[in-house]
């Protein structure tokens, strides 16, 4: 008796070793995507209903992200790694703004512990939505150059550049989903950040009974910010120096304003340097303009004197 119990355990003992456990297959509607032309859909599984709910987004997003490659060879526009992956961001980002109201779920299943969820969104809605944003940024874009002005301030030639590229990126999601869709011309913009590239225009101006050695120090200090052009409609940078002694020392000045096409003060600079000599204030001088047109770069200035 006791050996027949002995047999009977190791019997199965060995079964419980070697079974397979059966794992079904995933929901049939999870295996292909519903074919309309009024919604968009996407899949998704994760350990919670959440994550299945972000992975379906990120496909949906990933399914707009292969119609703009299919497409680029009909918009004619470059595509790169980086850029793809800007324009799956901006849709991504899209989607889940509108999620709470307008992304429904079409089916969900908890099966083989993974949650499978189906989602869709209005075509025209996500259209409209993306639309809107262009919209936006085409509207930023203008704020940050005055018509007819051929110069982008120091200040803003980075978000300048920021605008721009998540607009153009957006063009080719929604031209993916709607070809025919209309949206403003880029290449007025497109052309003035060319011509500011890679250092933005500007006009500086000195006085003609300024120190020349200042000038020829200070305008190298300039040229890591701007390039210096001789042209109308373009920000001008106006300079007014003084170098004097006292006591044992130099004392070197320095005002400017930065103004911008409408000849508006956009940015003022007032720097003294006290040194032993002529050369070593100058010197000293250059550092100081570097740090503040440094700050320009990064900030806005509150209220703003005029010199002249």
């Amino acid at each position: 008796m006791l050996k027949n119990l002995i047999l009977l355990f190791i019997a199965l003992l060995f079964n419980a070793c070697f079974a397979v456990e059966e794992v079904s297959p995933p929901p049939k509607w999870f295996l292909s995507l519903p074919k309309d032309n009024v919604f968009l859909y996407g899949n998704g599984s994760g350990k919670t209903l959440e994550e299945s709910k972000k992975n379906a987004i990120n496909d949906l997003a990933s399914s707009i992200k292969l119609k703009v490659n299919s497409s680029t060879s009909i918009l004619n526009i470059q595509n790169n790694q980086e850029q793809e992956s800007k324009i799956l961001q901006n849709i991504q980002v899209s989607i889940e703004n509108i999620e709470l109201q307008n992304i429904t779920f079409t089916h969900t299943e908890y099966k083989n512990k993974q949650y499978y969820s189906q989602i869709k969104i209005s075509k025209n809605l996500l259209l409209k939505t993306l639309e809107d944003k262009y919209q936006d940024l085409y509207t930023q874009l203008g704020s940050l150059n005055s018509k007819n002005c051929k110069s982008i301030s120091i200040k803003d030639k980075n978000t300048f550049e920021d605008l721009l590229n998540q607009a153009k990126s957006l063009v080719q999601s929604i031209q993916a989903l709607d070809f025919s869709s209309k949206l403003p011309s880029l290449k007025a913009y497109e052309d003035i950040f060319n011509q500011n590239s890679p250092l933005v225009l500007a006009r500086l101006v000195f006085s003609d009974t300024d120190d020349k050695e200042a000038i020829k120090i200070l305008s190298s200090e300039y040229a890591k910010f701007i390039q210096n052009v001789d042209e109308k409609n373009i920000q001008t940078i106006y300079n007014k120096i003084t170098i004097e002694p006292q006591q044992n020392k130099i004392i070197a000045s320095l005002q400017a304003n930065i103004n911008d096409c409408d000849n508006k003060v956009v940015f003022y600079i007032q720097l003294h340097s006290t040194e032993i000599n002529k050369q070593k204030a100058l010197e000293r001088l250059k550092i100081q303009l570097y740090k503040k047109l440094k700050e320009y770069q990064g900030n806005n200035q509150g209220n703003i004197p005029k010199i002249f």
